[in-house]
């Protein structure tokens, strides 16, 4: 293992990606944090109704991470031969179906807000301010699913920044707009809840417009002419799906799997779900680290196998099995030190109750006692087995552990055995991640994860196994 790691290519090839995306996230996640604190000074109830609202977007960003991650496996291994027209082309299909899908979700939230509220509470006042902020940050949808194909295809190719640098403009001028609209300071009307919307729809299509300019001036992968990008035809999309389908559909189910959970926390009690609330932005927050790793992982291995070059494959993939859980316990250990000092900062404005400050406290220490067990699970789906073009075993291992272990297990605990709060969510974690973990090492180990979609890569796969 020493030897791999003093590998100063690797480390030189994965900070130049890595840093800038977790860089990226940080912003990000800042974005939600200061949503988060901010809403907070509004109350339990606008924090849980914006919770709420905010995880039929999540349902959306995780089919977006499904279609990227689908659109990363093309362009990473593409980029390794240096394959431009391809690249293009699959950025063309990964827009046409963003754009669809966003719309889709648009319209819906649009037309019935308080529908998308109540599948979580039935609360009259939780209700009224859910159904208020989702109907106002609906336009964001649209903005969120372009800005992630774009993002995920400058990742891919190696150009990490300019994401990073539109998470700097997008995050500054958030704050800047949510103070504003939230409160009612520099000559804004105080608009609570729509205020928060409304600053997240601004900033966000200021950053789809900021990446689109910058790209067009530095003339990168994005910079071409449309004929280029929309030239895509039925056998492209075919190809595409062939890879992409397992991987939408993964991220689909398990985002929907990912809502049963929201419901039943938030049907435990509205207290309980704006302690969820907290732990997600926390969540978001130590998730930043490992970001760029993964980010990393999906490009090396996909480009070196791509190449054709499989050792360096799969001795990259060994590096990043080290470090991840290296990594998610140093992190770890230090949010279970100063998880009272992380959940005293959602209480600025002295409106949450003891209840919601308690058991967000416990949350963190569940979830970093079990953060190496769930990040080197993550490492495994998405940063290895994807990349290496085994679309399929990934989603299979996912969502296996999901829908046939955990939502059960959660159900039962939650509406059987009616076991605490604590108790469930506990359960949740053990009956996904640890079987997840298990299959996956397994898989792992066989090595029939490496499934390349350039023929350099396929020749290169079948003369190892000849010889």
């Amino acid at each position: 293992m020493a030897k791999l790691l003093n590998d100063k290519t690797f480390w030189k090839n994965t900070l130049r990606i890595a840093v800038p995306v977790a860089i990226q996230n940080l912003l990000f996640s800042s974005f939600t944090l200061v949503d988060t604190i901010f809403v907070s000074r509004l109350g339990d109830v606008s924090l849980s109704a914006v919770g709420m609202a905010s995880q039929w977007s999540f349902l959306m960003n995780l089919v977006m991470f499904g279609i990227c991650s689908g659109t990363s496996v093309f362009v990473s291994q593409y980029w390794g031969i240096k394959d431009r027209k391809s690249i293009h082309k699959t950025l063309g299909i990964a827009l046409s179906v963003a754009i669809i899908l966003s719309t889709l979700f648009f319209l819906f939230s649009f037309a019935f807000p308080r529908g998308v509220i109540s599948i979580f509470n039935k609360n009259t006042a939780v209700l009224s301010e859910g159904s208020k902020y989702i109907k106002s940050v609906c336009f964001v949808y649209p903005a969120l699913a372009l800005s992630d194909v774009l993002s995920i295809v400058l990742k891919s190719t190696e150009r990490a920044k300019l994401p990073m640098y539109t998470a700097v403009v997008t995050t500054a001028l958030n704050i800047f707009l949510d103070y504003c609209m939230i409160f009612g300071k520099l000559g804004f009307s105080a608009m609570g809840v729509c205020g928060a919307a409304r600053a997240t729809v601004i900033s966000s299509w200021v950053g789809v417009v900021f990446i689109v300019l910058i790209s067009c001036i530095e003339k990168n992968i994005l910079a071409t002419n449309p004929k280029n990008v929309f030239s895509f035809n039925i056998k492209d999309l075919k190809v595409f799906f062939r890879k992409a389908l397992p991987v939408i559909l993964n991220e689909s189910l398990w985002g929907l799997g990912t809502f049963v959970f929201n419901v039943i926390w938030a049907n435990m009690g509205y207290e309980y779900y704006a302690s969820v609330t907290i732990l997600k932005t926390f969540e978001n927050m130590s998730f930043v680290f490992f970001a760029g790793f993964s980010s990393a992982s999906s490009v090396l291995i996909g480009k070196s196998i791509g190449k054709g070059e499989i050792k360096r494959g799969i001795e990259d993939s060994k590096r990043f099995i080290f470090i991840v859980p290296f990594l998610s316990m140093l992190v770890g250990l230090t949010a279970i030190l100063l998880r009272t000092q992380i959940v005293n900062l959602f209480d600025m404005g002295n409106n949450i109750s003891e209840l919601t400050l308690q058991t967000a406290r416990m949350l963190i220490l569940i979830y970093s006692l079990d953060m190496p067990f769930r990040m080197l699970g993550f490492t495994f789906i998405v940063g290895i087995f994807r990349s290496g073009g085994d679309t399929f075993s990934a989603a299979k291992f996912d969502l296996g552990a999901l829908w046939l272990s955990a939502i059960p297990a959660t159900l039962i605990a939650a509406y059987v055995f009616k076991l605490p709060f604590l108790v469930c969510y506990t359960l949740m974690f053990v009956f996904e991640d640890f079987i997840k973990l298990v299959f996956s090492v397994v898989h792992y180990k066989k090595l029939k994860w490496i499934k390349p979609v350039t023929q350099e890569g396929k020749n290169a796969l079948k003369e190892i196994s000849n010889g």
